[in-house]
């Protein structure tokens, strides 16, 4: 098990809060105070919040695309306009239940409000069962309740075809799945995938990730585990996670960068309270737009990571691994030695076609073989016949100069930087790279320039943003990103420090 570090980003005093949603368009971060009655905007500028009271406990919170907000507050579904400060009831639920109020909500990929109540707790966990339901409030504003006989309506989420739907009852200690049609909003054929023991806690708050796994936040046991829906085991896997923490009396944020981890156990005690639940939210979907993580600065949480080396081949400078799922290899360069490699799973054997130059990077053709960065050549390399052919040579006025790190966007387009090449070790001619992207029609253009060395570069998962490392600046770079023309804009912000 791995120490996790955390942060409080949000002072305000929570009773119950829940609900994180980051609201792209005003930069701030949405949250609700259950019992509280408060709707909270958080500022990762200010670092302030902004709270609305409303007239009942009001459980999650959603964007309207129109603007403002959508939130389950008591039995109805209401919209919230921030700036006035109005609740508008929509519809109201459970007419016929005086003690039931919705808790957990989200929308489906299609705009759809999902949500569903329970009935009011005498304590933690204690309350007359069986009183709650499913429900949709729909964009024509309709409401439809797809089952009732709920104990505690709570976590829930999409996977990433958009056919099933999770749902979890909590005191059912299940979580279920059901199959979804995306284009009616309609559930069926119900069945649990994971049964919790009562000895594991309560199951509570739930996410997807990008693999497609669940994260179920555990009530009262200080803990979120992780789950693979298609084979009903829980899971770890190498990738990096941020998970939002908001609950009882205050927000945190918690980074994951873990190797092998399926569980991961937290007991936090603030103001004499135990924090004990995690709430897992849409935020992950949104935070690689890296203005809210930038603001609470970086957290790591170490854990012992087994790492095997697969390639026995010495490389000089290995760089730029990408996988070629057409030839089942891994594609990567070395430097220094002017190669670009391909390594076989299957044989455990690596191939090297020798270059005339220095190889920053290599990208997939849609059509076969591969593109380069060779010295200050955009070029293709065909694999086959080893021939290498000059697309376009840049930068002849800077002999000294070659490119780095290279990647291609969604769309095709291979982006590429360059350096100036040492003079002697750690000494070198400063500010004489620049960034440029390849187009698929061969044209090229400068999209940065006063660069020292170009390097890491990637794109946001909505596509919207391009981030971008010059290593001697020490910070990651991010920039405004059009998928459709290639360009990028304004240089939303940066982090790092030397």
């Amino acid at each position: 098990m791995s120490s996790v570090r955390i942060e409080c980003v949000a002072k305000e005093g929570c009773r119950i809060g829940e609900s994180p949603v980051w609201d792209e368009k005003e930069g701030e971060l949405l949250f609700v105070d259950i019992t509280g009655r408060k709707v909270c905007r958080w500022s990762p500028l200010t670092r302030q919040t902004q709270a609305i009271a409303v007239d009942a406990p009001v459980s999650s919170v959603a964007l309207r695309q129109s603007g403002d907000y959508v939130i389950t507050l008591g039995t109805r579904f209401a919209a919230l306009k921030w700036k006035e400060e109005l609740v508008t009831t929509i519809n109201q639920v459970d007419k016929d239940k005086v003690n039931t109020r919705f808790n957990d909500g989200k929308v489906d990929p299609a705009g759809r409000y999902f949500a569903g109540t329970m009935a009011e707790e005498i304590r933690p966990a204690v309350l007359e069962r069986r009183q709650g339901s499913l429900y949709t409030l729909f964009p024509d504003l309709s409401v439809v309740k797809h089952f009732d006989q709920v104990d505690i309506s709570n976590g829930l989420d999409w996977s990433l075809d958009h056919r099933t739907f999770f749902y979890i009852d909590s005191l059912s200690y299940s979580v279920d799945a059901f199959d979804y049609d995306l284009q009616t909003g309609k559930i069926g054929n119900r069945r649990s995938i994971y049964k919790l023991e009562k000895e594991e806690s309560i199951p509570d708050g739930m996410c997807i990730d990008t693999e497609g796994k669940l994260w179920v936040a555990c009530y009262d046991g200080g803990r979120v585990i992780r789950l693979d829906p298609e084979t009903d085991n829980r899971t770890g896997g190498e990738r990096s996670s941020t998970i939002s923490i908001c609950r009882l009396n205050t927000l945190f944020r918690v980074d994951l960068e873990r190797a092998d981890i399926s569980e991961i156990s937290l007991k936090v005690l603030f103001w004499g309270a135990e924090m004990t639940n995690f709430c897992p939210d849409d935020l992950k979907r949104n935070v690689d737009r890296g203005k809210f993580s930038y603001s609470l600065q970086i957290l790591t949480m170490s854990s012992s990571i087994k790492i095997e080396s697969v390639v026995k081949e010495k490389n000089r400078m290995g760089e730029c691994p990408v996988w070629e799922e057409r030839e089942n290899a891994l594609v990567y360069v070395d430097i220094n030695s002017q190669k670009v490699c391909r390594w076989s799973p299957v044989t455990n054997e690596v191939q090297s076609v020798s270059v005339d130059a220095r190889v920053g990077s290599v990208a997939l053709r849609q059509c076969g073989g591969y593109v380069i960065a060779l010295g200050t050549r955009f070029a293709f390399l065909d694999w086959d016949t080893e021939a290498v052919t000059t697309i376009l040579e840049l930068e002849q006025d800077k002999p000294n100069n070659r490119f780095n790190d290279g990647k291609v966007d969604p769309k095709g387009r291979f982006f590429a930087g360059t350096m100036a090449e040492e003079t002697a070790p750690g000494v070198r001619a400063r500010r004489q790279g620049a960034l440029y992207t390849l187009f698929p029609d061969h044209s090229v253009i400068k999209q940065l320039d006063q660069l020292d060395i170009s390097n890491g570069l990637d794109w946001s998962l909505d596509h919207r943003t391009f981030f971008h490392i010059d290593s001697l600046s020490y910070a990651v770079h991010a920039f405004s990103y059009d998928v459709h023309t290639g360009k990028i804009g304004t240089l939303d912000f940066e982090f790092g420090d030397k």
